[in-house]
């Protein structure tokens, strides 16, 4: 307001004979006020909406150790606050019914595996059956086809000697009905061997159509076994990098149900920052944008941060935020990314700027 005055004041000094100027210059203190207004106001107007600056607390990632199945908790191995490395065995736990099934699983590929070499023996015997049978018909027949052969050459023979007498009037319907008889009993050898042939054929694909059913049945047990087995695995909960153990809900040989945590786990620093924007007003700000976060006291280097998550929703603050305990504050969540290397302790208060 001084500075409005002395400007008055200067033009009052180089203008005063002016009856304009000096009418402004008698009601200069209205007019200040009146500018001081309009300045106030369109800053208002630049700077509505944008908030340059606000509060969030440092937090860190959890994980909660827990299995989809009632557990029994065999042996803790951490404590609550305890540092913890790559490779260290957190929790060991049982599941019983994980180890019946895997058993019976067992029990069942040793079965089928049984059956199978059964079954293979029981269509090699079958087969052998056919051929010892075939090779006993096929030399009766073939001995048979060989005596009516012979007794036909035979008969002839005869026949030609009593053709050669003159005026001899012999008949062949013996040698004729010796003829049909050995071609039946050929017909009747290729039709035993064409029947046999068959008969192990099918015997034979009959095999590999129950090897197939078979592989395919151990395909799938295998697989089955093979995730209850990682499963199992499992049990034996062990740390893949470093943590701080932040709670054990559980005592050794205490059983717990389905999803229930056991151990929870968090990071030694923070690693997000959740920050809180009032919701009277707008933040200009995009996920993947950068931002620097500070101590609430504005001391320390600024830790550059990113912007991973912002909520579609108003949503209340925490009460530590709050101006008065009776007056609940609302606004727009801010998820912000900052590196594992930063000053802050976890549940501090931090103040985010653009």
């Amino acid at each position: 307001m001084n500075k409005i005055e002395e400007a008055f004041d200067i033009f009052w000094n180089k203008h005063k004979s002016n009856a304009g100027v000096a009418h402004a210059y008698k009601h200069k203190l209205i007019y200040a006020w009146c500018l001081s207004i309009v300045i106030v106001i369109v800053m208002g107007f630049m700077f509505a909406g944008k908030a340059s600056m606000f509060q969030g607390i440092a937090e860190a990632t959890e994980t909660t150790i827990s299995l989809p199945s009632p557990t029994e908790v065999v042996k803790v191995h951490v404590m609550p606050g305890q540092s913890i490395h790559a490779g260290d065995t957190i929790v060991e736990l049982n599941r019983p019914d994980l180890v019946l099934r895997i058993t019976e699983l067992t029990r069942e590929l040793d079965a089928i595996e049984g059956r199978s070499s059964l079954s293979t023996a029981e269509i090699d015997q079958k087969v052998a059956e056919v051929k010892a049978d075939l090779s006993s018909r096929s030399l009766t027949l073939k001995s048979e086809i060989r005596n009516l052969e012979t007794e036909y050459q035979r008969n002839k023979e005869i026949t030609a000697k009593l053709k050669s007498l003159k005026g001899s009037n012999a008949q062949n319907d013996g040698s004729d009905a010796t003829v049909l008889r050995i071609k039946s009993l050929k017909n009747e050898l290729a039709v035993l061997q064409a029947n046999a042939n068959e008969q192990i054929k099918l015997l034979k694909s009959s095999g590999r159509l129950q090897k197939s059913a078979g592989a395919t049945e151990v395909e799938n047990l295998k697989k089955e076994l093979a995730e209850l087995q990682k499963q199992q695995e499992e049990l034996v909960q062990v740390a893949k990098e470093d943590w701080v153990v932040g709670s054990v809900n559980a005592r050794d040989g205490e059983k717990m149900s389905s999803f229930a945590p056991v151990v929870t786990l968090t990071h030694k620093s923070p690693t997000l920052v959740r920050g809180y924007i009032h919701e009277r007003m707008y933040q200009r700000m995009d996920v993947g944008e950068t931002v620097k976060v500070r101590t609430l006291g504005g001391t320390g280097k600024a830790i550059k941060g990113e912007v991973v998550g912002l909520s579609s929703r108003i949503v209340e603050f925490p009460m530590r935020m709050w101006k008065m305990p009776e007056m609940p504050i609302h606004g727009r969540e801010v998820i912000i990314k900052i590196p594992e290397e930063n000053p802050f302790l976890l549940g501090e208060m931090v103040t985010i700027s653009e």
